[in-house]
C-alpha cells in the first residue's frame, strides 16, 4: 500500500470546510447548483517543523501548498523532500481501503460528470491518508467540500445529515479508494459515488483545475 512518511500527518489540520449542493442517490445526480466555497487550512511556516508557528491558507491541498510556496519560497521542496516517489498507475492497484466497512451503495454512471484521472486522483488520496484529525462539514443534505483537485480530477465529500458531521480524513480517502477500484476505465480513467449509512458520501469527477 502506498504511504505518506509521519511527518506529513503533522503538517496539515482542517480549520473548516463547506460546499453547497444537492448529494443525490439517484442514478443521474444533479450537479448543476455545486458551489465551491473553498476550504481552510493551518500549516506551519517551516513545513519541516509542523509544531511551530502556522498561517492559515484556503483552498484544495494543492492550492494550499502553492500559496505557502509564494509566501515562503522553498516551502514546497522542503515538503516535497518527505513523500514518496509519486505513484504509477500499476501501483494504484496495490493500495487498499482501511475502512471497517464498505459503503451502503455506489454509482459510477453519472453522465453529466467529466471522468477524472486516476493517477492524479491516487495522489490525492495519498495526501489525505497524510492528515490527522477529522474533517467537519455543515449541516446538509448535501453540504460538500472539494478536499484534492489536480489536473482536472477532483475528489469531494458531502454530509447528507441536517446536523454538522465529522469523519476522519482516512474514511474519505477510503471512500475515494473504493469509488476508483469499482468504477476505474481502462485503470486510466473514474468517476463515481460512493454512499456511506450515516449518511455521508464521497465524489470523484473531473473538475476545472
Amino acid at each position: 500500500m502506498l504511504s505518506i512518511p509521519t511527518f506529513v500527518a503533522g503538517v496539515l489540520a482542517l480549520a473548516s470546510v463547506a460546499y453547497s449542493a444537492p448529494a443525490s442517490r439517484a442514478d443521474q445526480p444533479d450537479v448543476s447548483s455545486y458551489a465551491i466555497v473553498p476550504i481552510s487550512w493551518n500549516l506551519p511556516v517551516k513545513a519541516d517543523d509542523p509544531s511551530g508557528a502556522t498561517v492559515t491558507v484556503t483552498g484544495t491541498i494543492q492550492e494550499a501548498i502553492a500559496q505557502m510556496e509564494a509566501s515562503y519560497p522553498g516551502w514546497n521542496a522542503t515538503f516535497q523532500a518527505h513523500l514518496p516517489p509519486p505513484p504509477t498507475i500499476g501501483g494504484f492497484n496495490s493500495i487498499s481501503a482501511a475502512a471497517l466497512e464498505d459503503p451502503e451503495s455506489y454509482i459510477c454512471k453519472v453522465n453529466q460528470w467529466k471522468e477524472a484521472g486516476q493517477l492524479s486522483i491516487v495522489w490525492g488520496i495519498e495526501y489525505l491518508r497524510g492528515l490527522t484529525g477529522s474533517a467537519k462539514n455543515g449541516p446538509g443534505p448535501g453540504e460538500c467540500g472539494r478536499v484534492s483537485c489536480s489536473w482536472g480530477s477532483a475528489i469531494w465529500w458531502c454530509n447528507d445529515n441536517d446536523t454538522e458531521k465529522e469523519v476522519e480524513w482516512s474514511q474519505i480517502a477510503d471512500g475515494a479508494v473504493y469509488i476508483s477500484q469499482k468504477c476505474s476505465r481502462d485503470s486510466q480513467y473514474v468517476k463515481g459515488q460512493a454512499f456511506y449509512k450515516d449518511r455521508w458520501n464521497v465524489i470523484i469527477r473531473g473538475d476545472d483545475c
